[in-house]
């Protein structure tokens, strides 16, 4: 029996997440990372966000409230996935969702101000196309703002790969750095950020999960953050 394309291998591993209900424990587990990044991106008024990887749409949601008249669009390669976004979405926030692969973005050039994504660039299929889509996609001086724990500088997560059980990309800080300027994007920084509760992330009980080991969260989550060059 052939084993399936890449992009089906993905989209099936989250297809069943979502049916497991492993989504709203994503959701939990980066919240608090997430808000604080957020916070920190400075969204203006107006801005059209993409974001990559969205899962149920909690991140998409999110920024589409970050500022007003905000919009933001959210894609994933599972379609059980978005159905969870879609679900849970309601007409009072500017928000989308829809099936899609990062290597093949369905959108005019520079059609956003932003890009965002939690957790999930490293699992693109060919990463260095994905970039360069993104780029294509962003206006010029648009910003992306990647968050991912999974990098090389926080040892505790390699094991990773053999617990998704999908091909990953584990970068180095350097190495990520590198990737984005070759992708076209200048003035980049990386700056690790702490989730402000602690290792388990609000978990009553972590022991279970390596994704809320007291190493992990001594690492921090990887917040890499650039301008595409004009």
């Amino acid at each position: 029996m052939s084993q399936p394309a890449p992009h089906e291998q993905v989209a099936s591993t989250f297809d069943r997440w979502a049916e497991n209900g492993r989504d709203s424990g994503m959701e939990t587990e980066h919240a608090d990372v997430v808000l604080q990044v957020v916070a920190l991106m400075d969204v203006r008024p107006g801005q059209r966000i993409l974001d990559l990887g969205c899962g149920n749409g909690w991140g998409t949601r999110l920024l589409a409230q970050a500022a007003p008249g905000a919009t933001a669009v959210g894609i994933d390669v599972s379609p059980a996935m978005v159905a969870r976004a879609e679900a849970a979405h309601t007409n009072t926030i500017r928000a989308r969702y829809e099936v899609g692969r990062f290597e093949t973005l369905e959108f005019r050039d520079k059609s956003f101000d932003r890009a965002f994504s939690v957790e999930a660039l490293y699992y693109a299929v060919d990463l260095e196309r994905a970039l360069a889509e993104i780029a294509r996609v962003l206006k010029a001086g648009g910003r992306v703002d990647f968050v991912l724990d999974f990098y090389r500088e926080s040892p505790a997560t390699e094991q990773w790969v053999e617990l998704v059980g999908l091909p990953m990309h584990f970068l180095s800080i350097d190495e990520w750095i590198a990737r984005l300027e070759r992708a076209g994007f200048g003035t980049v920084r990386a700056e690790r950020i702490v989730d402000r509760r602690g290792p388990g992330r609000g978990s009553s009980d972590p022991s279970d999960d390596p994704h809320l080991s007291e190493a992990m969260h001594r690492s921090g989550s990887l917040w890499l953050s650039a301008l595409k060059s004009s």
